[in-house]
């Protein structure tokens, strides 16, 4: 019994780690010792050929982590290793899934065998693993804090209808910014809502400007923008007024950290017409420094 869990177990570190190459080269290609190849290990190969095994997946050869290791492979003392059957360490669920598999795979008729390893090779397997692997790793994510204050505009659904079914997938439009006259916008697409909301916020981090502003509360002056069919109008209020535009504007002052302001949208009321719009007249927005600077004057003179 023992020897046979050791041919089990080295089985099982050759079919994981041909999986992992995702080739069945590796089990026919043929071994050429080199120069600095130990003695030992010629021998130990001649001694194999000789045994002729016909399956040398499951042949009583010491292959393994357990046999590297006491060949010196993993220890400070150096040693031969061959790397197409060096084992890939893996969690103890993978490798008792290889095992099974491996089993299976000896116990089954020859059709059955090509059958099970072209399954191993594309890992049919081990995807409920790797998906459960790739969930712990999204709330992982999920939990790191966000630099940035994020406004979810606009989410829009899209169905393609398919021959195996409807293919659902979603936009998100997101506004982002420091609440101190940095902001910025993108959209993002995904399968999911949260994938499409985290897409655009990774773009949209990426493309920030910079809006100018009066006593940190305010625009210096009014200002128009057109975008496709829609038309905004951006205007200055006095200290305490508030925000008196609609959601969308209302959500990008937010983000830019304009307290005080009068807009009005004229035309279509599209999401994403109205965020560009917008965005186009915050940033024409100039402070008496910017003009002084383009006239070659003094803000005194202006």
């Amino acid at each position: 019994s023992s020897s046979m869990d050791r041919s089990l177990r080295a089985g099982a570190a050759v079919l994981r780690r041909t999986c992992a190459r995702a080739s069945t080269s590796a089990w026919t290609s043929a071994w050429t010792p080199t120069a600095s190849t130990p003695a030992a290990a010629v021998a130990n190969a001649g001694a194999g050929r000789a045994g002729a095994n016909p399956n040398p997946i499951f042949s009583p050869v010491g292959w393994g982590f357990a046999a590297s290791r006491a060949r010196g492979l993993h220890g400070s003392a150096p040693g031969f290793m061959d790397e197409r059957f060096t084992p890939v360490l893996e969690t103890p669920e993978m490798d008792a899934e290889y095992e099974k598999l491996a089993e299976e795979i000896r116990r089954s008729p020859k059709k059955r065998q090509r059958f099970l390893l072209l399954e191993a090779l594309r890992g049919t397997r081990l995807k409920p693993l790797i998906a459960a692997s790739h969930e712990l790793l999204k709330e992982e994510d999920a939990y790191k804090p966000r630099a940035l204050k994020t406004r979810v505009i606009d989410v829009n659904r899209t169905c393609k209808v398919t021959k195996g079914g409807g293919l659902m997938n979603f936009t998100a439009l997101v506004v982002v910014g420091n609440g101190d006259g940095v902001v910025g916008f993108a959209t993002g697409k995904g399968k999911d809502v949260a994938m499409a909301v985290e897409k655009a916020y990774s773009r949209a981090s990426r493309s920030l400007v910079y809006v100018e502003r009066f006593e940190n509360s305010t625009i210096f002056h009014e200002q128009q923008a057109k975008h496709c069919k829609t038309k905004i109008k951006l205007m200055p209020a006095r200290a305490g007024s508030g925000l008196r535009c609609n959601q969308i504007v209302e959500s990008i002052c937010e983000m830019a950290g304009i307290s005080d302001i009068s807009a009005k949208v004229i035309g279509s009321h599209h999401p994403h017409n109205t965020v560009r719009a917008c965005f186009e007249a915050l940033e024409r927005i100039k402070s008496p420094a910017d003009v002084a600077a383009a006239r070659g004057a003094t803000v005194y003179r202006i």
